[in-house]
């Protein structure tokens, strides 16, 4: 039955990567597919990465893999946010002649068990560094003790149902069962609708120091170390990072039962919790305080008390009290979507080994939080950095890098070129669309549930002047995707007048697929219009590295002959006779050829080729021309 099943390609392909031929070479890029193995109770299709590495790794290559869920895609964002993108960048920048590849194989509404599947894979892939920032959805992710798509809580199950998944006659079953359950049971309530968030996680609460709090942590515990231990065992070196999530500006989502049995006593609470806020936002801070200590003494573990606690102490400009209570609320938050203290605790403690290397992510954004409270200035909802927030990530691997000599020895981090963080930021290829598409996915994730107890979510709708609005509503509707968007904003830019924006646009396209020779020609025009043409000249050298093509060719040759560098223009004019061409384009192409040798000095090899010409049309006029104006010297 298994060889039926693989002779008619029963089932999709599970395999890590799929091969692809650009331009003649062999290579690797993440397959869509892979989301198989993990979700088959809830339809889901999360965004791949669009890395592609050679299948033929060379010796002077550097490469690195980042594992991790949504936060390691860049979400809300694109790739060309994330942190992997930003280390990138920043290592081009310091080693402009090392190569180094990182490959982002993050996805989203997955945990620990997933970056453990992947990491086993990865050693066949040459990897001389993997980074992994994982632990969020350890409880709702994919196979997750809590989540719509768990096995339970024994993790050799998991363990087993990861490696039977390959497996057609093992599809099969589980298939053909989970048609007949579907037949004779309800669907899930929030299935088919809501987010990815409400369909995985909808009514999975659990307190803090339950059984299965603990049971989930010891999973996750278990999970890191097999993927520690896989890299102790080929030697790859491994950076680990804290979770870091929004402390003073995100609400506890589910703080549990008011406490009390009776109703009275659980109206009286709910009374006195409403009084403790008014006074609060009343700016009657010790009284508040005094309302919500009390409330705190009939269950210490409420975590919206806890939350405006730390509110109050916010007030009262003591930052320290403030960040306890801040971090007791995220701690007792019945609803696990962001990482408790005793996750990075778990986190901080495991790297003891030769090549494991601990970057404390969450300490970073304290540092950079007015009064050390992550807030909004850095998290744009509930955990997922900004901007700014991913561009420092970056820079924090890139310093723990540089601290344990990885990718480069010591001499050359001491050597590499300086960079002003600064300029690097204003450089990022992160546009307007990006950001204004990251805030509109947010706006639509924080009107659903849990953010908004909404039926139906309420969002700002778009005007019909609003043509970059419209762009990025289409994109996240799913009409367009990233390219598409990049490239009709580009296009609108164009219209109006805007190349400077247009140019960004074609930028961040070719930092994230540069595979494509198109976006570097349409960059090239844009600058030719702009006048800047030593930029021309770069992004139509670095096209020719890619495709080469006889646009290229031909505006490299004229720029070179304008500045009056006829050999260096009839290198490029000569290039162009491999490609197929019309007469008409014959004739044009190689009488700049002719020019050219003719303003170098070489007359008798511009007299042959103005011959050829004239064969080709006997009354071609600038032929006859020239020929005779070299014929009088």
């Amino acid at each position: 039955m298994e060889l039926c099943l693989r002779l008619f390609n029963y089932g999709p392909n599970l395999s890590l990567f799929t091969t692809e031929n650009i331009h003649g070479k062999t290579y690797y890029t993440m397959n869509p597919d892979i989301k198989y193995r993990y979700f088959s109770q809830v339809e889901f299709s999360p965004i791949t990465s669009p890395e592609n590495f050679l299948t033929t790794k060379s010796k002077d290559t550097y490469r690195i893999f980042c594992l991790g869920a949504s936060t390691t895609v860049g979400y809300p964002y694109w790739y060309n946010a994330a942190f992997s993108s930003f280390l990138r960048d920043r290592l081009q920048k310091q080693f402009p002649n090392k190569k180094c590849e990182i490959i982002n194989l993050g996805m989203t509404a997955t945990n620990s068990y997933t970056a453990v599947d992947i990491a086993r894979e990865l050693v066949d892939y040459e990897p001389d560094l993997l980074i992994v920032y994982d632990g969020h959805n350890e409880f709702y992710g994919a196979l997750g003790i809590a989540s719509r798509e768990t096995l339970g809580a024994s993790r050799w199950i998991a363990k087993a149902y990861l490696r039977l998944v390959h497996v057609r006659t093992f599809q099969l079953l589980r298939n053909t069962v989970s048609n007949i359950a579907s037949i004779f049971s309800a669907p899930a309530p929030a299935e088919g609708r809501g987010t990815m968030m409400e369909r995985l996680s909808r009514g999975k609460y659990i307190p803090y120091a339950s059984p299965t709090y603990y049971d989930a942590l010891s999973i996750f515990k278990e999970n890191l170390h097999e993927i520690q231990n896989i890299c102790n065992d080929h030697k790859i070196p491994i950076m680990i990072s804290s979770q870091v999530s929004n402390l003073r500006g995100q609400r506890p989502f589910i703080s549990g039962e008011y406490p009390g049995s009776s109703a009275n006593t659980k109206e009286l609470y709910h009374a006195n919790f409403e009084k403790g806020v008014s006074l609060l936002n009343a700016e009657n801070i010790d009284s508040a305080l005094v309302v919500f200590r009390t409330l705190l003494s009939f269950d210490t573990l409420r975590a919206d008390v806890h939350y405006f606690l730390g509110k109050c102490y916010e007030k009262k400009n003591n930052p320290a009290e403030a960040l306890k209570e801040f971090v007791k609320a995220r701690d007792d938050d019945q609803l696990r979507f962001r990482a408790s203290s005793d996750l990075n605790d778990m986190l901080r403690q495991n790297c003891t080994r030769e090549n494991e290397f601990f970057v404390d992510i969450e300490q970073l954004f304290k540092e950079n939080s007015r009064d050390s409270l992550i807030g909004n200035e850095l998290i744009v909802e509930h955990l997922h950095p900004n901007a700014w927030g991913y561009f420092l990530m970056a820079k924090e691997y890139a310093r723990v890098m540089r601290q344990h000599h990885l990718f480069a020895t010591n001499e050359e981090w001491n050597n590499a070129v300086p960079v002003d963080e600064n300029e690097l930021w204003q450089q990022r290829h992160v546009t307007e669309f990006d950001e204004r598409l990251a805030k509109r996915k947010t706006e639509i994730l924080t009107a659903s549930w849990p953010f908004k107890q909404l039926t139906v979510p309420v969002v700002s709708s778009i005007k019909p002047e609003d043509a970059l609005g419209n762009i990025i509503e289409n994109v996240v509707r799913g009409d367009w995707n990233w390219l598409d968007g990049h490239k009709q904003t580009a296009n609108y830019y164009l219209q109006r007048g805007e190349k400077e924006n247009a140019a960004k646009e074609f930028e961040t396209i070719i930092n994230q697929i540069p595979d494509d020779v198109q976006p570097y020609l349409q960059l090239a025009h844009i600058y030719l219009e702009m006048g800047k043409l030593e930029k021309v000249k770069n992004v139509l050298t670095s096209s020719l590295a890619i495709e080469k093509t006889i646009l290229a060719y031909r505006a490299l040759g004229d720029i070179a002959l304008n500045q009056n560098k006829p050999l260096e223009a009839v290198s490029y004019y000569e290039a162009m006779t491999i490609f197929n061409q019309s007469v008409n384009e014959k004739l044009q192409n190689g009488y700049l050829l002719a020019f050219a040798q003719y303003r170098a000095g070489n007359n008798e090899l511009a007299r042959n080729q103005l011959l050829l010409l004239l064969q080709l049309k006997p009354d071609y006029l600038p032929a006859i021309e020239l020929l005779t104006k070299i014929s009088k010297k």
